[in-house]
């Protein structure tokens, strides 16, 4: 009934490794800059209280993947279960909504690691040794489409090439995991040196705090599902996957906690927001968290390191975005959804599947960076809860009930609140909103369509073969 008996897929993950998946995948550092960037549209909201309501909100999905993950340990696990549990059409969309989400949003990592990291660090470097050579290149990066799009496809290729090797793979995320971990200790540290006044009392609104943890589950907390897709390739998935879900959204949540205060109790939210808003008397683009680092303590030597360590925010991003989305393609194939070839595994890689993905990335890279249409940061997210994590909470209903039921509802609330605050509120809504409309629109009605037209030629091609595709979800594929 499968393309084969076996996978041809490594089991070498154990918990470490599964456990540093998933918290550089939610990454609290590069996942913060965001909503504290859309905060200033929201002045009253209680960073705290959003930071911990947005953590809460995604318990349930963070132990619905868990009992997936731990139960179905294959490659995408989360695709299989979908499949197995509402039915195939259904696992169909959500696997082909996240493949084109994962190869859409790959190039606008690589340009996120260039504006937000290299940016920044070059300017900071510059400004901390005196070279306003580094400052102005910087500077030129930003203002020209031909430089942040070959600096994009540069990161794009160091990913494709770091991902040819599983071994060479988990290692750099291991690797890059750690530097993701000095970086945010050195930024926290240098944030304490910031000398500000202390910020005026001010009245939390609730409303506002309700929607800045929305916007930091669909930029941050929301991101827990990495392990589902490498599910097939962990040593021992019922500890592994409890480290790798319970134990890394545990760590992000404290991370996130002392990233909040050490800005409110430093720079101050009120000092932040302004200057966010109508930037500083200093030559670097107060965007990025290292800005304010090297503001905060000039000292070249941690600026250096800053720097290094922070490229591993938005690569290891990419990583996980370029490899997950070669597996989706491989339990595709493995399902005869697709062509058998997207299931070859070399030394451990689907490495047709990796090819193809990295392939239609290149043309993205140059739809959405060098001609410059970006689809907005509310519609991203949005369809990308609708079409996979709410597509995985209805299906864990029946399976799971309550864990089920409270995901369902959590991520229900998400899609709801985000885009009605987005419509009452303008200045919210113009941030969140922000993007190319013609695209928002082809972004929304790019998946279901893909998936019906790939559902309903593969359902009349495996007939004419004698196959019942049916019968291929009520089963689970080898390891």
């Amino acid at each position: 009934m499968f393309v084969r008996k076996t996978s041809g897929l490594l089991k070498e993950l154990n918990s470490l490794d599964v456990t540093l998946l998933n918290l550089s995948f939610m990454g609290a550092i590069a996942g913060l800059n965001y909503p504290l960037y859309v905060a200033m549209s929201i002045p009253n909201a209680s960073w705290i209280i959003g930071v911990l309501l947005g953590a809460l909100m995604t318990l349930p999905l963070v132990i619905n993947y868990y009992l997936i993950s731990t139960e179905y340990s294959r490659a995408s696990a989360d695709y299989v279960f979908v499949s197995r549990n509402l039915n195939g059409f259904s696992g169909v969309l959500m696997a082909i909504s996240l493949f084109v989400s994962f190869v859409m949003g790959f190039p606008v990592l690589s340009m996120l690691e260039v504006i937000y990291v290299i940016i920044p660090g070059l300017q900071s470097i510059g400004f901390v040794i005196n070279n306003q050579s580094l400052i102005n290149f910087g500077y030129a990066i930003l203002n020209s489409p031909t430089l942040l799009f070959l600096l994009t496809i540069f990161f794009s290729s160091l990913t494709f090439l770091l991902s040819l090797s599983v071994k060479i793979y988990f290692k750099t995320i291991r690797y890059l995991t750690f530097a993701e971990i000095i970086s945010t200790g050195l930024i926290i540290y240098s944030l304490f040196h910031y000398h500000s006044s202390s910020d005026p009392l001010y009245h939390i609104n609730f409303t506002q705090t309700v929607a800045l943890s929305q916007i930091m589950i669909l930029s941050y907390f929301a991101f827990v599902n990495a392990p589902a897709y490498f599910a097939g390739e962990v040593k021992k998935p019922r500890k592994a996957m409890f480290y790798g879900y319970i134990i890394s959204w545990l760590l992000n949540l404290i991370i996130s906690i002392i990233i909040v205060l050490s800005i409110e109790f430093s720079i101050g939210k009120i000092n932040y927001l302004s200057i966010e808003s109508k930037g500083w008397s200093f030559p670097i683009i107060p965007n990025s968290l290292i800005s304010f680092a090297s503001v905060s303590f000039p000292y070249a030597p941690i600026v250096y390191v800053i720097f290094i360590t922070s490229l591993s925010w938005y690569m290891l991003y990419a990583l996980q975005n370029f490899v997950m989305s070669s597996r989706l393609l491989f339990s595709l194939s493995f399902d005869r959804i697709l062509p058998a070839f997207f299931s070859d595994v070399w030394k451990g890689t689907p490495i047709k599947a990796l090819i193809f993905s990295f392939g239609l990335s290149l043309i993205f890279s140059w739809i959405e960076v060098y001609q410059g249409y970006s689809i907005s940061f509310a519609i991203d997210g949005v369809w990308f809860i609708l079409w996979s994590y709410l597509l995985v909470s209805i299906a864990s209903i029946k399976k799971y009930k309550i864990i089920g039921i409270l995901s369902t509802i959590s991520m229900f609330f998400t899609v709801f609140f985000t885009l009605y605050y987005g419509f009452i509120n303008s200045s919210f809504g113009n941030l969140i909103f922000q993007g190319n409309t013609t695209f928002d629109i082809f972004t929304i009605i790019l998946p279901p369509i893909t998936a019906i037209i790939i559902y309903s030629i593969v359902k009349k091609y495996r007939e004419r073969e004698g196959i019942d595709i049916s019968k291929i979800f009520k089963e689970i594929p080898p390891e």
